[in-house]
């Protein structure tokens, strides 16, 4: 993975072989109470934007400013969020971390209390300033982390956190759990892992087998609005063992999930769930490739395929493939003239030409702005 393409390292190999590393714009939530780990993920993130070149910024909302500037490296700008600091103001804060990240390569951020912020300006403000600067991060195409305590938060707070950001990882003692993941397949997604750290260095182990029970005891207990009481009553445990196996710390005996499944009605294959299939397939794309024809979407499986054509003043550019179905070609920007079997239509911005029997050989841009093409096949 290297600077010129959409995916970098994160510091943590285990975690890049996970996520296929990190994206451009990703903001990753940590959902956690374990704060010696948080610490070694997010010194790992910084150790890699300084050697990509990016300007890493620490919010500090909690931590000792003094013990933080020794265990950072010295290009790392320490930014004080404490109640007296000098970015203590929210509105002063984002346009600092926005304004800063606006670089190439863009900004790396580690904010290491969402938690502290909901203490000092109550939790629905936190939340709100969290889904404004994390958009603006992800836009320009930065890297962020942010540290969460469910405990402090609330589950309320985390879910409206986890609809906004691109990526939500908990951490327990000793165990990673993939809450969401954009850009990453399905497979991915609720995965658990076991964790440990072995000569200084985070291992993560793959554990599906309580990853799935995990996942399946949560789903079923939500659909059905139960609590984990309720579940440890109809199991015959205690609710301390419904939460450690939902949290995949422990497993549950088989004659436990044969009563859980006999008192909800469902198979022993619900209670061992896979990860539900999103109803959607994303792609994502940072500005600025400077390949003339980049892919969006490039599965065939998907029915669909999705390509951006960039052209510059009067350049032309030549299609890397024949397609033999409906190819659609739109104009975002630009003046474009367009080769579809014998004719050549020009197209300005807004413009769209379906090509239903002939297929596309050229796109050719006759202004002295760059153009803009989305050019989109049917499998």
């Amino acid at each position: 993975m290297a600077w010129s393409g959409d995916r970098v390292r994160s510091g943590i190999a285990d975690l890049d072989e996970l996520l296929d590393g990190l994206i451009l714009g990703d903001n990753v939530v940590l959902v956690t109470e374990e704060l010696d780990l948080a610490r070694r993920l997010e010194d790992g993130l910084f150790r890699e934007a300084l050697d990509r070149g990016q300007p890493c910024f620490y919010v500090s909302a909690r931590s000792d400013l003094a013990r933080v500037r020794d265990r950072l490296p010295r290009a790392v700008t320490v930014l004080d969020a404490r109640p007296r600091g000098d970015f203590a103001d929210p509105g002063r804060l984002e346009t600092t971390l926005v304004e800063g990240s606006r670089a190439s390569p863009p900004g790396c951020v580690v904010v290491d209390g969402l938690a502290a912020f909901s203490r000092r300006w109550g939790t629905d403000r936190a939340v709100r300033f969290f889904s404004r600067v994390c958009p603006r991060l992800f836009d320009l195409g930065a890297l962020a982390y942010w540290r969460a305590s469910r405990e402090e938060l609330g589950r309320s707070a985390i879910e409206r956190i986890t609809k906004v950001t691109q990526c939500v990882l908990e951490l327990g003692p000793d165990s990673l759990r993939v809450v969401k993941a954009e850009g990453r397949p399905a497979s991915v997604q609720g995965r658990l892992l076991r964790l440990r750290i072995e000569d200084q260095a985070v291992i993560l182990e793959d554990e599906r087998a309580l990853g799935r029970l995990g996942r399946g005891l949560e789903q079923l207990r939500r659909q059905r609005k139960l609590s984990q009481t309720d579940l440890a009553r109809m199991g015959g445990v205690s609710p301390s063992a419904i939460s450690q196996a939902e949290g995949g710390r422990r497993g549950l005996s088989l004659d436990t999930l044969l009563t859980l499944a006999d008192s909800l009605g469902v198979g022993l294959d619900e209670l061992l769930a896979s990860a539900p299939l999103p109803g959607y397939v994303l792609g994502r794309h940072r500005r600025g490739s400077a390949e003339a024809c980049t892919a969006l979407i490039d599965d065939p499986k998907a029915g669909l395929r999705a390509y951006l054509v960039r052209l510059e003043a009067g350049a032309s550019a030549q299609p890397d493939q024949l397609h033999k179905g409906l190819e659609l070609v739109a104009v975002a920007a630009g003046l474009v003239q367009v080769t579809i079997g014998a004719d050549t239509p020009v197209m300005r911005a807004g413009d769209v030409a379906l090509a239903t029997r002939e297929a596309v050989t050229e796109w050719r841009n006759l202004v002295s702005e760059p153009a803009l093409i989305f050019w989109i096949l049917r499998d």
